[in-house]
């Protein structure tokens, strides 16, 4: 993906900063709470598509 267009995205949902996860195609929230994925490298933004991360500590 574009880093410009990563750098002007945001979670719908949480309103944070999303960055571009390299091990998986999706955007992930700059907390690493919620993820979205990368289809046909289009970024599917809608709240109904969000997965919560699970809390690793």
């Amino acid at each position: 993906m574009d880093q410009k267009l990563i750098d002007i995205l945001i979670c719908p949902v949480t309103g944070k900063p999303l960055r571009f996860d390299k091990k998986k195609p999706q955007l992930i929230t700059i907390d690493n709470k919620i993820s979205y994925p990368i289809i046909d490298g289009i970024p599917r933004l809608t709240p109904d598509d969000a997965i919560r991360q699970l809390d690793e500590t």
